[in-house]
């Protein structure tokens, strides 16, 4: 149900805020570029904080997996959220903002849309790597199947721990 609901309501925030900026540019633009930079520096701020785990339980793979996709293991479901939301304005900020925003010569702001859109993309992925690894395997791209493979061992591994 969380889930049908996050992917109903990922773009909503973003299509709000250039529904506004259709009638007031600078306002809606700006407060869009503010709300899109608060919410990367959020993500990029506790994706920084990686865990250590003990290297005598974990080969150095799987520490390199725990280390990499830790927000995505540690709390999924919050992260596959992140993730939605964080495309939402990735795409709505290319697409929507980004046009309208070059037609209103707001260049820097502009700017900033296309730049976020590319620094943003590997969070995206590390936050939810199921979906994305596991759409990768499918289009024949192997080296993301022993990935996805090892993240499913490492996290099935991390359940039991819970439990």
């Amino acid at each position: 149900m969380l889930f049908i609901i996050n992917s109903f309501i990922k773009g909503f925030i973003p299509l709000c805020l250039f529904i506004w900026a259709i009638f007031m540019p600078k306002a809606g633009s700006y407060t869009f570029i503010g709300l899109y930079i608060a919410f990367q520096a959020y993500l990029f701020f506790i994706d920084s904080s990686k865990p250590n785990p003990d290297p005598s339980e974990w080969s150095t793979d799987e520490i390199e997996i725990i280390r990499k996709y830790h927000l995505a293991l540690r709390f999924p479901s919050g992260a596959n959220i992140m993730s939605t939301q964080l495309n939402g304005f990735r795409w709505i900020g290319l697409f929507f903002f980004t046009p309208w925003l070059l037609w209103n010569r707001m260049w820097i702001a502009a700017a900033v849309a296309v730049i976020s859109f590319f620094i943003t993309g590997s969070m995206s992925v590390r936050l939810d790597p199921f979906f994305f690894l596991g759409d990768a395997a499918k289009h024949g791209k192997m080296q993301f199947a022993s990935e996805l493979a090892l993240l499913t061992r490492v996290s099935e591994r991390l359940r039991k721990r819970i439990k």
